[in-house]
């Protein structure tokens, strides 16, 4: 048994008086209470602020950030993605990521990583549901029918997936037939791969940037919705009030593409579309909806894994309170990660995964990014 004692503790809902954590083994035991006299006390250095391990809703282990999603994977063997999302999950971990929904891989890499303490806890997708000729159809998901739909899922239950990714409309990163606005399935489509998944009780991502699949996605019941970016056929956010206030409503949670490294800028039309994209998913946190962080880390230099720190600065520009932003981050996502009776706190019973920060990210940004210690299941993994 070991305690942390810092200046403040965050624990997922809102920072406690006393600001100490008590660990036994694997698991949190107490928080903001006085450690036995036995007990081995670690005083961390004076202003950290400790927090439950981050949880990242989106990222891509087996991307790499050199060149076009196919050039990443093309011309390596599933055992080298394997290394790769390895290494990529580590990274991840010493920047605080400690749980990760990994949302396309190719040859189902990312299964084998899922059950280790030494890595963050990894809930896989495997290759993500799209037509043969959709967006990311090089990963291997390819369905174009109700029977292929059906076998698709199926399968995803046999190999123990934790979740469906279907791409439910084009993407900016595959150039083909199906462009951003464009919805990829019908809505009676969607609907198998929604009703075969939640009959084996597995939550649905649904990949959408056009307004038409964010709709039908939220007509058929996924769970997630990844980007929610209201694209128009020429790339331009055009959230309706009318969609904005159906998604507050829905519940269904928005997994919003934030978080980069911020010496590299946005491409021009991405830049334009922030404070849009930014203003309607503040709208929809503000009327009660659930707006959670997923980075879409792997696609580019901009997103290492270890980026999801940084989002904090992007939710505090969709005017989203720093508290709001830190809950959206660890307890929250838990949430929306069907993992919160595990991770997204540091309570009595919750796996101790836990982060120790330079300063107080409930009033400064920056020090979100300025991790200097990261403990996985009670260890210490990074300093």
């Amino acid at each position: 048994m070991f305690a942390l004692r810092a200046d403040r503790v965050f624990d997922g809902l809102g920072l406690v008086e006393r600001p100490v954590v008590l660990v036994d083994r694997r698991r949190v035991v107490a928080v903001g209470v006085e450690p036995p006299a036995d007990c081995d006390v670690t005083t961390l250095a004076p202003g950290t602020t400790l927090l439950p391990g981050l949880i990242d809703t989106h990222q891509h282990l087996c991307f790499c950030g050199v060149g076009t999603l196919e050039e990443q994977v093309a011309a390596h063997a599933d055992v080298e993605l394997a290394d790769r999302a390895e290494a990529n999950a580590r990274r991840a971990l010493a920047g605080g990521v400690t749980t990760l929904r990994d949302l396309g891989d190719r040859g189902w890499v990312t299964l084998g990583l899922s059950d280790r303490t030494d890595l963050p806890a990894i809930l896989t997708a495997g290759p993500p549901i799209t037509r043969t000729d959709g967006h990311c159809w090089y990963l291997g998901g390819g369905a174009d029918d109700d029977t292929a739909l059906r076998a698709a899922v199926a399968e995803r239950i046999e190999r123990g997936v934790d979740v469906v990714k279907v791409m439910v409309t084009g993407g900016l990163l595959t150039v083909g037939r199906y462009p951003v606005s464009a919805t990829q399935f019908t809505p009676d489509e969607l609907r198998i791969v929604v009703d075969e998944s939640h009959a084996a009780g597995l939550p649905v991502a649904a990949h959408c940037h056009g307004a038409a699949g964010i709709e039908a996605s939220l007509d058929v019941g996924v769970d997630s919705i990844e980007h929610c970016s209201f694209l128009d056929a020429g790339g331009v956010a055009r959230p309706t009030a009318e969609l904005i206030e159906r998604l507050a409503a829905s519940g269904v949670a928005l997994s919003v593409t934030i978080g980069r490294r911020p010496e590299i800028p946005l491409p021009p039309l991405l830049a334009a579309n922030q404070p849009i994209l930014r203003a309607a998913w503040g709208r929809v946190h503000e009327g009660g909806g659930v707006v959670v962080a997923g980075t879409d880390a792997g696609i580019n230099e901009a997103k290492p894994h270890d980026v999801l720190p940084n989002a904090l600065a992007d939710f505090a520009a969709c005017e989203m309170s720093l508290l709001d932003g830190l809950r959206a981050m660890t307890s929250v996502a838990a949430r929306v990660c069907g993992v919160d009776d595990r991770a997204g706190r540091l309570a009595p019973g919750y796996t101790a995964d836990i982060v120790a920060v330079d300063g107080d990210p409930a009033t400064e940004v920056a020090a979100l990014v300025r991790v200097t210690a990261v403990w996985r299941a009670g260890h210490l993994v990074a300093r």
